[in-house]
């Protein structure tokens, strides 16, 4: 079955438009809204976009996935914006404009998952009443920096002073990387023009100079490209082992973290940090509560190095009617490395919203 997916926008009151992507009738009984993580897109849902109908029936049930502003295809987070009050409050414009007011499954993964503990904490209208049942993908109600990275807690008071320097440098280094990009492109564009006037000399030149403007042009736009990418490589030697041993578990899909890599390469510099930064003050589990009367499924992987299985623990303490799903040997991206499992559960708390 082929899924039709229709890509759109929707406006923030403070002018960010988010790219919005829906797949499945308005007038389907349950809509499932996925809500990805950080320096993530709308791409990270792609298993379950593709497989949920395919579960349900087309006609059964209509997904809605969005960037977060500073992500994937939405515009730059504006300055002072990289919050997740203000994440909270973009949900609720997407609530608002795009899903409206039937039955609403929220899943939502790492930062997507924080984004609904926020919105909990300032907008418990819309539990209940909007939103009936919720996924908890691979996240934390706070203290994000405990045990991350595999370090002992006794190491947390120090990650959590230092890593705010460390995200921000490495932000300054995504804009310095950005700004480079923009230069070769404007060298390769330079050389292309130079390659253009090349040709159009060719009726009044002798065909000796237009042979060396052209090898000249020639040559700029092959070092410029060249140049582009052993630059590229050269980041992608670096980044991808340590960062796919992060972010993933064991023997993950090639694929998936191909698509990862890809969407970390387009976060700016400002959001990356901001959003972490955002992340490490986040502490909601009192706004937990409001969940209690929902279906709620936990789900996080045993080799989950960003966010350790002790914070999937926590949310279940604090929300004892809760499910708690613990996927041995996956990583960070569950919804990527476990997909079917990630899928079904959905589905299942779709099934109960609407019985």
């Amino acid at each position: 079955m082929t899924i039709q997916l229709e890509r759109s926008g929707v406006t923030t009151p403070d002018g960010v438009r988010l790219n919005v992507e829906v797949a499945g009738p308005a007038d389907a009984p349950v809509t499932v809204l996925l809500v990805h993580g950080w320096t993530c897109s709308t791409r990270s849902w792609h298993n379950q976009v593709e497989s949920l109908p395919q579960i349900l029936g087309p006609d059964a049930v209509r997904v809605v996935t969005y960037d977060h502003r500073g992500h994937g295809r939405s515009d730059a987070a504006p300055a002072g914006t990289t919050r997740l009050d203000q994440l909270a409050d973009d949900l609720a414009t997407v609530l608002d404009e795009v899903v409206g007011a039937g039955p609403v499954v929220y899943a939502g993964h790492s930062m997507g998952g924080m984004t609904l503990m926020a919105a909990a904490d300032r907008r418990p209208e819309l539990f209940g009443s909007r939103i009936r049942a919720a996924a908890l993908v691979s996240t934390t109600c706070g203290h994000l920096t405990e045990g991350a990275l595999g370090l002992p807690t006794r190491f947390d008071p120090a990650a959590t002073r230092i890593a705010p320097r460390v995200l921000n440098a490495v932000g300054r280094s995504i804009d310095r990387r950005d700004a480079r990009r923009a230069v070769a492109q404007e060298v390769e564009a330079e050389a292309r023009e130079a390659g253009a006037a090349a040709q159009a000399a060719e009726a009044a030149e002798t065909r000796g100079r237009v042979a060396g403007a052209r090898a000249r042009a020639g040559g700029a736009a092959a070092a410029a490209q060249a140049a582009a990418r052993r630059a590229a490589v050269l980041a992608a030697g670096l980044q991808r082992p340590a960062l796919r041993r992060v972010v993933f578990g064991k023997k993950p899909d090639p694929a998936e973290v191909d698509l990862f890599m890809a969407d970390l390469a387009v976060v700016p510099g400002a959001s990356y940090g901001g959003f972490f930064e955002t992340m490490l003050e986040h502490d909601r589990g009192d706004a937990l509560k409001v969940l209690e009367e929902l279906p709620v499924e936990i789900m996080h992987g045993t080799r989950d190095r960003l966010l350790p299985p002790r914070h999937a623990n926590r949310i279940a303490a604090q929300l004892p009617s809760a499910r708690l799903w613990i996927y041995p040997g996956a990583g960070h991206m569950l919804m990527q490395e476990r997909p079917r499992d990630v899928t079904h559960r959905l589905a299942s708390l779709a099934r109960k919203v609407i019985a």
